[in-house]
């Protein structure tokens, strides 16, 4: 997320002068295979946060990682997400990229025995593309990901507006957008299968596709050169097609990042 705002903001200033596991292993193989002698930033640090979720739990889920950042004019590593630029101008960029999926269900964390009688959805590993252009009143940004590990068939696209204000050493980049979900991934994570309902007792529940709206704001405040502290909230406000499962008791959740970095 510390290289995304980092982005945002050469990005941003370029055009103002003309006008998040599975991931673990996956720095640690495009580190291989990146050419150190370029020119690039590369950073160490740590994030974690809560992971709100529609699910009826008896608990949020929180976790903490470890943070590699690497923001080559080619190759990057941001935390749970890694890829290759294929056009990294002031005005566009194109890259493919593989990221941590993070929706997830573990029955043993269900409120009650019905919950606890269903199956696990498990996250996964997304691989897809991004294209972003940089205009003069903001950024926008499209992703398409197809789940790799094949524990869903999902395929999601993400479409966002982008904005950035800095203050000094302090960025501010508030983000709409919209998540879609093909059937196979809404079915796999809020569906309940006649198995299932079985089993458990809950009403089946076959979803088709969904559309998810969220609002996020992110910062970033620079106490040195190699210092960085990074904060960022996301809500996400859930369609029937997800709020209406047997399994879900929410119409919306809030997420949570924060995270420290030092950069060589």
């Amino acid at each position: 997320m510390m290289n995304r705002l980092m982005q945002h903001k050469a990005a941003f200033a370029l055009k103002g002068n003309c006008m998040h596991k599975l991931l673990a292993l996956v720095p640690c193989i495009l580190l291989s295979a990146i050419d150190m002698a370029h020119s690039a930033d590369f950073s160490l640090g740590v994030q974690g946060g809560s992971y709100g979720t529609a699910y009826k739990t008896r608990h949020a889920d929180y976790w903490a990682l470890p943070y590699i950042g690497y923001n080559g004019q080619t190759w990057y590593i941001d935390g749970t997400e890694a890829g290759y630029n294929f056009v990294n101008t002031d005005t566009q960029i194109f890259r493919a990229k593989v990221y941590y999926y993070t929706n997830q269900y573990s029955a043993s964390d269900g409120r009650n025995a019905a919950m606890r009688s269903l199956d696990s959805r498990y996250s996964t590993m997304m691989a897809g593309f991004t294209y972003q252009y940089i205009s003069p009143i903001g950024a926008f940004s499209t992703t398409v990901g197809a789940d790799t590990l094949n524990n869903s068939q999902g395929v999601t696209v993400n479409a966002a507006y982008i904005l950035l204000q800095q203050w000094g050493n302090f960025i501010l980049v508030p983000e709409m957008g919209v998540d879609w979900s093909n059937a196979q991934n809404t079915r796999y994570y809020y569906g309940i299968s006649e198995q299932e309902s079985a089993r458990s007792g809950l009403s089946p529940w076959r979803p088709h596709d969904s559309f998810v709206p969220y609002l996020q704001l992110a910062m970033n405040y620079a106490w040195s050169k190699q210092w960085n502290t990074w904060g960022e909230i996301t809500g996400r406000l859930y369609p029937s097609t997800i709020s209406d499962s047997p399994m879900v008791n929410k119409h919306g959740v809030t997420e949570l990042t924060l995270g420290v970095s030092y950069t060589f």
